[in-house]
Formats: structure tokens, C-alpha cells, sequence
């Protein structure tokens, strides 16, 4: 598996992981799991699309 697919897939798991912490416990920490998780995951899908151009 490609390195960025993986951040991909991690950042993925981080955003589920905080919805459901944030769901549960309805503590403000889980938005920064949220938002690590969108950034990793961007970080990921540009690192892809950029190996995909010519």
C-alpha cells in the first residue's frame, strides 16, 4: 500500500474515531481527533495526486 494511501485510510479512521468519541462523551478534546484526521487524510490524498501526474 502507497504512503499516502495509507494516511488516507488513517485520517479516515481518526474522523470515525472522534465522531464516535464526540457522540459518547460529548467532550470538546474529539474535535481535534476530527480535525487531525481531515488534515492527515488531505495530506495523504495530495501526496497520491500528485504521484499520479506525468
Amino acid at each position: 500500500m502507497q504512503r499516502g494511501s495509507l494516511l488516507m485510510v488513517f485520517g479516515l479512521a481518526l474522523i470515525l474515531a472522534g465522531v464516535l468519541g464526540l457522540k459518547l462523551t460529548d467532550l470538546n478534546l474529539y474535535w481535534a481527533a476530527i480535525a487531525a484526521g481531515a488534515a492527515i487524510g488531505s495530506y495523504g490524498g495530495i501526496s497520491v495526486s500528485q504521484r499520479a501526474r506525468p
